[in-house]
């Protein structure tokens, strides 16, 4: 099982492919290149036989400079890379991704590298994200900075929001603070209780914790350990992993 971490991924799948469960809906997915949305809901993922996966990490404002495609409507689905960039698809599609994964890092970054010259809304959702990444636990308290910052009204961030990452604001926040505490959940030492964890990321009790968390992901968070549950590491120092 997967569950998101506030970024897009790129999925390089070679072999038979994998198959994708959520919401009592079953997706496979063949060989090929796949941008894989924000999520909201976990995702159970399944290999097929003889497959291999290379996810590359993209930061949140980084979709809109490959696409002028609407994220929202990729939230909690994955869309294959020929559909919302055609060109950079079939410039990929040449290098094997194990093999030749630099290449593939190389031409992803020069064409992020040249968009962000010409367009200059992922500037916007940069700061909001960088902003709600690092200083604030929820959007009502980062929201009067926002405004000020950017100088733009509430309805116009939350539109760019929504178009650049397929989130509002408030739906990034509350995904972010999910994932930090995911991840301190599972690899913090562990003198890392829940009640310690619930009060450090703004909760007042466990229980109340407990109660959000199982509303957004579906289970609670001591029923997680119970899961394969992959949740990769964001102090570790990579750009992509591989399964």
């Amino acid at each position: 099982m997967l569950v998101g971490d506030g970024r897009f991924e790129l999925a390089f799948v070679i072999g038979k492919g994998y198959r994708t469960y959520r919401n009592n809906k079953v997706a496979t997915f063949k060989r090929g290149i796949y941008l894989g949305g924000q999520m909201n809901k976990p995702l159970d993922l399944e290999l097929l036989p003889e497959t291999h996966i290379t996810f590359v990490k993209l930061e949140p404002w980084a979709a809109s400079l490959l696409s002028d495609f609407h994220f929202k409507e990729g939230l909690n689905e994955t869309v294959p890379l020929r559909e919302i960039n055609k060109s950079l698809y079939h410039t990929l599609a040449q290098y094997h991704p194990v093999a030749q994964l630099d290449q593939i890092l190389k031409i992803l970054n020069n064409t992020l590298d040249n968009s962000s010259k010409n367009l200059h809304d992922w500037q916007l959702v940069r700061y909001g994200c960088t902003l709600l990444d690092g200083h604030y636990t929820d959007f009502k308290s980062a929201k009067a900075k926002l405004l000020s910052d950017l100088n733009r009204s509430s309805r116009t961030i939350e539109t760019k929001f929504a178009k650049s990452i397929g989130l509002t604001p408030q739906q990034y926040a509350i995904g972010i603070r999910f994932r930090n505490f995911t991840e301190e959940l599972k690899f913090a030492n562990a003198d890392g209780t829940l009640t310690n964890l619930a009060y450090k990321h703004g909760y007042y009790d466990q229980s109340h914790l407990n109660q959000d968390f199982k509303q957004y992901w579906g289970f609670s968070p001591k029923k997680m350990s119970e899961y394969k549950t992959f949740v990769t590491n964001g102090k570790e120092p990579f750009r992509y992993y591989t399964i």
